[in-house]
């Protein structure tokens, strides 16, 4: 795993994040790392489950489609040829 260092990182920023940290119960290292992957976006594998369940949540509102033809048949005829 890789390693950051942050130098001349101003009072006030380093006082707010010991703040968030303890309200949070967590180390002032946890905290930083926290804030970082929120900025980023999060953890791309909630990000990539959300995306799974909200395509669901289209697809049981627009309920099953009906392909024709078929995608296994698309399938059988590509291997075919």
């Amino acid at each position: 795993m890789a390693t950051l260092q942050i130098r001349d990182l101003p009072d006030p920023l380093h006082h707010l994040l010991q703040l968030r940290a303890r309200r949070n119960h967590r180390s002032l290292s946890q905290q930083a790392l926290s804030d970082l992957q929120q900025a980023c976006g999060g953890d791309p594998r909630e990000r990539r489950r959300q995306a799974l369940a909200d395509l669901q949540g289209l697809a049981d509102e627009r309920g099953r489609q009906r392909f024709d033809p078929a995608p296994e048949e698309l399938i059988r005829q590509d291997r075919s040829r």
